[in-house]
């Protein structure tokens, strides 16, 4: 009987030993990556020529008059002087946002001050008009003509929040000229650090 258990015990020690391993190791290396999420916009066309986006040549074409609002919408023929649906359609914007950023982003437009002719003219921040001053407006392909956000030479609200990774967007923008008639008929424009400025932050 002692010889028995004896068998037993010696049969349940092998085991015990044979399962653990020989050389088990001390340590584990585990592979990290880190992929960076970053922000990057382009914008087209690059320039607009007030009053010049149709195909026509009728007297007056790409010349503004003051008091008078213009709109980036290139189904008007030959004046920009026709407003967006109520709820603005891909074919009245004339700019495409191209949102080339891994992240989702909100749309910032600002604009500031045409020197250099006889149409100088700074940005009232508020919409509206003076002697000297214009009021800009920008609105987005989709959203409700009435919620246009108020373009602003600084600090102006998101006119589009959260546009997809890798997606784009058609948008345009107004003006209403100032009540002031010109001094002359040379061209003024907005120059590097006054342009139409589209600026991105990650949503």
């Amino acid at each position: 009987m002692r010889k028995a258990i004896l068998s037993i015990v010696l049969a349940l020690m092998l085991l015990v030993v044979f399962a653990v391993p020989i050389f088990a190791a001390s340590s584990q290396d585990v592979t990290v990556t880190a992929t960076p999420s970053f922000i990057a916009i382009s914008n087209a066309p690059a320039t607009w020529t007030i009053n010049d986006l149709g195909t026509g040549t009728e007297n007056g074409k790409g010349r503004i008059l003051p008091n008078t609002t213009y709109y980036a919408n290139p189904v008007d023929g030959d004046h920009d002087t026709t407003a967006p649906s109520s709820t603005v359609l891909d074919a009245e914007c004339n700019f495409t946002i191209t949102n080339t950023s891994t992240v989702a982003i909100d749309i910032t437009v600002t604009w500031g001050d045409f020197t250099g002719g006889g149409a100088d003219m700074t940005n009232s921040n508020a919409g509206t008009n003076g002697a000297t001053t214009y009021g800009a407006y920008s609105w987005f392909s989709g959203d409700s003509y009435a919620s246009k956000v108020i373009i602003q030479d600084t600090g102006s609200a998101v006119g589009k929040n959260a546009l997809a990774a890798t997606t784009d967007i058609k948008w345009g923008a107004e003006i209403l000229t100032r009540t002031d008639a010109w001094t002359s008929g040379t061209s003024s424009a907005t120059t590097a650090g006054e342009h139409l400025t589209i600026t991105a932050t990650q949503d």
